[in-house]
């Protein structure tokens, strides 16, 4: 569970959600604070290993909403802005497969949309969720706490240009689909055989123009007439289990 602080600040507590951020973005920890009465000796090595300076536990030094938590006397302090990466160091170390799918987020402002987007993404072998430089939700306290935790297992990349890098993905050999509730082509119709590119507009307005202009399909997905549509981080779970269908290598790797 988490407790949001300060901006790009949030407390993490209880064991399991420690060990999840030590064990896979343990850059983001920037501090952990243990109760006297912890003795978990694997705990504390793995917190040494990571070379993160431990706090004895007080009340003095924690919110007063951590009063409240099963916090089992295990608290950390997490820089939300150290779980994003630049595209740049991203796309460099990213091996390409037609196994591969990205999410792109674009402008999307519901912090309860991305964090359910990134949930999603982790659970079906995405690789690496995008976001858009502009007008798009920050990776704060409640996005990782929607997530579940997720945002500290699947790569979140912070883009400097999106039209830029939908050309850059082009050239690698990335398939580009937009999800438009107006799109030409069911989801249930693509075979997705090569590497993909997922993108997701804002809640209001969809996928902008101009990005638009660089998606190679527009997906859409078939519902009963009395819904008009589905919301962007439902239609976003029903499409990337769609492609996980097709690519059983993501859901082991």
């Amino acid at each position: 569970m988490l407790v949001v602080m300060a901006q790009g600040k949030v407390y993490i507590y209880g064991k399991h959600a420690l060990t999840e951020a030590l064990r896979n973005a343990p850059g983001a920890v920037r501090k952990v604070f243990l109760s006297p009465e912890i003795h978990d000796q694997e705990l504390k090595a793995l917190i040494r290993k990571r070379g993160i300076a431990i706090a004895e536990f007080t009340p003095k030094n924690m919110p007063s909403d951590i009063e409240s938590a099963s916090h089992q006397g295990v608290i950390g302090l997490v820089s939300t802005e150290n779980l994003v990466q630049p595209y740049e160091k991203f796309i460099s170390e990213l091996v390409v497969t037609p196994d591969t799918a990205l999410v792109l987020l674009d402008e999307l402002q519901d912090p309860q949309n991305v964090g359910a987007i990134i949930r999603s993404a982790a659970a079906f072998g995405i690789s690496g969720v995008l976001l858009a430089p502009h007008n798009q939700a920050p990776i704060t306290g409640s996005v990782v706490k929607v997530s579940a935790g997720m945002a500290f297992r699947v790569p979140l990349v912070q883009l400097g240009n999106v039209n830029t890098t939908l050309a850059d993905l082009k050239k690698r050999g990335f398939w580009i689909y937009g999800l438009a509730g107006e799109g030409d082509h069911p989801l249930t119709k693509e075979k997705f055989d090569a590497p993909a590119v997922f993108i997701f507009g804002n809640e209001s307005t969809g996928i902008r123009a101009k990005t638009r202009e660089h998606c190679d399909i527009l997906l859409s997905i078939s519902t009963h007439p009395r819904t008009e549509s589905l919301n962007v981080a439902a239609a976003a779970a029903v499409t990337l289990y769609a492609w996980s269908n097709s690519h059983k290598k993501a859901l082991q790797e």
